[in-house]
C-alpha cells in the first residue's frame, strides 16, 4: 500500500487494490452491498490487514530478536472490532467518493469485473482484476481471525509494540497517498 510517511505505492496488497478499483471518478464506482455472506452464527465481519508501517516496524523489531533461530509468524489482525471491507467503502463514501452499492453479490462481480476491464491500462494495473478470484464469491464471516496469531501477538507485545487496529483515518490517508500520485482519481 501506500506508506503514510513516505510517498511510496505499491499496490499489490487487497485494500489499495480495492481503492483503487471502487472509487469513482475513473474507477468503477460500485461496491457489493456487503462482502460477506450472511450468517446465522452472530459473528461479524472483520477485515485481516494490517498498516504497512506497523508490519515493516514489526519485522523489522520482531525479527533480530529470533537470533539465528528460524522463526515463522502470522501477522494477524486480532482486534475483534468489526471493521471489515465494507467498513471500507463506508469510510471511502464518507471521503467524498460516491460508490453504488449493488445488492446481488454475483450482478456486482460481473458488472465491477466488466468495468474494470474497460479503464485505461494504468488503472488497471491497480485494480482488483490481477487478484479478482478472490472477490468471485462472499467471504465467510469468522469470529476473530482465521488462522493463528497468538504467536505475532506475543513477540509484539514482547517487543515494546502494540498491533494498532485499522481507522478511518488511515483509510483516508491511503485515499490521500493514492490521489497524489495519480492512481487514484478525485
Amino acid at each position: 500500500m501506500v506508506s503514510s510517511e513516505n510517498l511510496t505505492l505499491t499496490v499489490p496488497d487487497l485494500s489499495g487494490r480495492l481503492a483503487c478499483s471502487a472509487a469513482p471518478p475513473g474507477a468503477t464506482g460500485i461496491a457489493p452491498r456487503s462482502f460477506y455472506r450472511a450468517n446465522d452464527d452472530d459473528h461479524r465481519p472483520h477485515y485481516e490487514g494490517l498498516p504497512v508501517d506497523f508490519l515493516a516496524q514489526a519485522i523489522a523489531t520482531v525479527g533480530p530478536r529470533s537470533g539465528s533461530d528460524f522463526a515463522t509468524f502470522n501477522t494477524t489482525n486480532p482486534h475483534d472490532d468489526g471493521i471489515s471491507l465494507d467498513t471500507f467503502v463506508d469510510w471511502i463514501v464518507e471521503a467524498g467518493y460516491p460508490i453504488q452499492r449493488i445488492d446481488d453479490y454475483a450482478d456486482w462481480v460481473t458488472c465491477f469485473e466488466t468495468a474494470m476491464r474497460t479503464l485505461p491500462e494504468h488503472q488497471r494495473q491497480h485494480s482488483v482484476l490481477a487478484v479478482m478470484d478472490i472477490y468471485r464469491r462472499p467471504a465467510e464471516t469468522v469470529a476473530g481471525s482465521p488462522v493463528p496469531g497468538g504467536r505475532f501477538s506475543s513477540a509484539v507485545k514482547k517487543s515494546g509494540l502494540s498491533i494498532p487496529g485499522l481507522s478511518q483515518e488511515l483509510i483516508c490517508k491511503y485515499l490521500t497517498d493514492l490521489k497524489l500520485i495519480g492512481a487514484l482519481e478525485k
